[in-house]
């Protein structure tokens, strides 16, 4: 819980947790709890009085404000409220979720260790090739890992083509959405 010390409807102390020095403004040395009955008068007209947020759900590429507070009721009441964040920090922030959202998609087709493996059988496939040709399985492994490698370049090329979009193109483009990561 946070509190504040209002007097005549302001602020008068920062919005704080309970701690020794917000008892010490308090007037109430050695409390290591609040009072239990708020709002708690204090001297010179000051009131200790409980904070409440009403909060907001801001997206990703919005910052949330709060209003400073206001007295109502019994309660110290902030209102949060949100603000979008400019274009240039929208497309930082997509240019920032690009490269992993690649490499995730990648790792979905191929991990790693795959990829590995899959190029050393295609330089066997290839020293293969050079001596005989490929009997119908060997062919047919040569197709599959082609396609996987076609298919992490598709991604790689959309993650190069999404990186220099101007920013003005980048915030309105969602790096989740699988229809931003098909073939063009």
């Amino acid at each position: 819980m946070k509190y504040v010390i209002e007097k005549n409807s302001s602020a008068v102390s920062q919005i704080s947790v309970w701690t020794p020095s917000l008892a010490n403004k308090c007037h109430l040395v050695g409390n290591s709890q609040p009072p239990k009955s708020l709002p708690f008068e204090l001297k010179g007209g000051a009131n200790l009085r409980l904070v409440r947020t009403v909060k907001v759900n801001p997206n990703p590429y919005q910052y949330v404000v709060d209003d400073g507070g206001a007295l109502v009721g019994d309660e110290w009441v902030i209102i949060q409220s949100l603000q979008d964040k400019s274009q240039d920090q929208i497309a930082k922030q997509k240019r920032d979720e690009i490269n992993p959202e690649a490499a995730r998609r990648i790792e979905e087709i191929a991990p790693l260790w795959k990829q590995v493996r899959g190029g050393e059988r295609a330089i066997q496939l290839i020293e293969i090739k050079s001596d005989r040709e490929w009997t119908q399985n060997e062919a047919a492994e040569a197709a599959y890992l082609r396609t996987k490698r076609a298919e992490i370049e598709t991604i790689r090329q959309k993650s190069n083509d999404l990186m220099s979009m101007p920013d003005a193109e980048l915030v309105n483009v969602d790096v989740f959405n699988d229809v931003t990561w098909e073939a063009s």
